[in-house]
């Protein structure tokens, strides 16, 4: 348990520099986050986001790895039945989106 907990203050700790390296600017992580300037700067600098936070920087900065999981999912609910007819598929886009 402790291992975890490690794993998860140095992953908070390299969130910066991760952040820096990645191909985004600052304004699109505020804008995501919902955060204004200097809040966003200040939580960078102290590493202080919240888990809600971390989470979706993370989805953000390893886009790839979260589409591989979701694959991944997807192909386990297959193997388990867990699918739906094409026809009903259509059926809830259209009730959905109203087309």
């Amino acid at each position: 348990m402790i291992e975890i907990i490690e794993n998860y203050e140095n992953y908070i700790n390299s969130l910066p520099e991760l952040i820096g390296k990645s191909y985004y600017k600052a304004e699109f992580f505020m804008q995501k986050l919902g955060l204004k300037h200097a809040t966003y700067y200040r939580k960078l600098k102290s590493k202080n986001f919240t888990h809600q936070e971390v989470k979706l920087i993370t989805t953000l900065l390893f886009p790839e790895e979260i589409l591989m999981q979701e694959l991944e999912k997807s192909e386990e609910d297959i193997k388990a039945g867990r699918t739906i007819d094409l026809s009903d598929f259509k059926e809830k886009l259209r009730a959905k989106y109203n087309i």
